[in-house]
């Protein structure tokens, strides 16, 4: 009798542990990144005052979108941004805006990296690309980059980070949504949100992956002026994403990704909320989990 009421007890455990997963895996499979953008305030005394207090040790990558200072890589800026983000960490992934133009040797010597480049962990493969390249187009040798990487895929998730959100160019839905949406405006500028390749040449090979089983978001970081998030999945299930900050603005959104090692998962969570719940990897879990998409 005893044996079968602690059979029982260990089946109701079990069982109540099940139910209150809502499908996501075990603790040891837990995986967080954080996505922030646009952390420049409109000179380069300093950034985001709420960059400040974040602590990174419970996001395994930082995704950084771009627009990091004023001037990025002018006067102390690149300090203060290595100091927050670690640059130079395999870890730190950084899709380039418009303010943080600079030459490939001086970016390479700060994040060891090229401009463009791919990174592969717990069953993503992220795809860092910059749009600042040829003014918003995927073009020359980024593209044959990109394509490569798009053929030879050995994960079932892809993440593409740009800073600008050039998939939103010469959509059917999209391209009348960029003035209000983005912080460059439609035209033919370097801050522009420019006419690009991205619908013939990119969204083709997009769709041609997506059909293969994978599952792929593409992350835009030029927000936070008029918009601190932005979501749209398309007919085919591929999902756009875009985030960013506003430095005069209370109530900043940052987006939160949990993987599983099987799917992506993800959720825009005030920036305050995040700081709140950060110093634990329990309240971050339970944080995602009950605002979960």
């Amino acid at each position: 009798m005893l044996r079968e009421l602690i059979l029982l007890l260990i089946s109701i455990s079990a069982l109540s542990c099940v139910n209150n997963s809502n499908n996501f895996s075990s603790e040891k499979n837990d995986h967080f990144y954080l996505y922030l953008s646009h952390t420049r305030t409109e000179n380069n005394d300093s950034l985001h005052r709420s960059v400040y207090q974040l602590n990174f040790k419970h996001f395994e990558i930082k995704l950084l979108g771009g627009d990091l200072g004023y001037k990025t890589f002018n006067d102390n800026m690149l300090k203060k941004a290595d100091s927050l983000f670690d640059l130079k960490n395999p870890q730190t992934l950084w899709s380039i805006g418009n303010h943080d133009h600079t030459t490939n040797e001086i970016f390479l010597d700060a994040t060891l990296r090229n401009k463009y480049y791919t990174y592969v962990k717990n069953n993503i493969t992220f795809i860092v690309l910059d749009s600042q390249d040829s003014l918003s187009s995927i073009v020359g040798k980024q593209r044959e980059f990109l394509i490569q990487v798009l053929d030879t895929l050995n994960t079932k998730n892809i993440i593409i980070m740009s800073h600008k959100l050039i998939y939103m160019d010469q959509h059917p839905i999209l391209d009348k949504l960029i003035n209000d949406t983005c912080n460059g405006i439609k035209g033919n500028c370097f801050y522009c949100h420019n006419t690009n390749n991205f619908q013939k040449e990119i969204y083709p090979k997009l769709l041609e992956v997506k059909n293969k089983g994978k599952n792929i978001i593409w992350i835009g970081g030029d927000l936070g002026m008029k918009k601190t998030q932005f979501e749209f999945v398309d007919e085919n299930e591929i999902i756009f994403l875009g985030n960013g900050m506003e430095s005069n603005r209370k109530n900043n959104d940052l987006l939160l990704i949990y993987n599983d090692e099987k799917d992506i998962h993800y959720k825009f969570i005030p920036i305050e909320t995040i700081i709140k719940n950060q110093e634990s990897i329990d309240l971050l879990r339970n944080l995602f989990l009950e605002t979960k998409n």
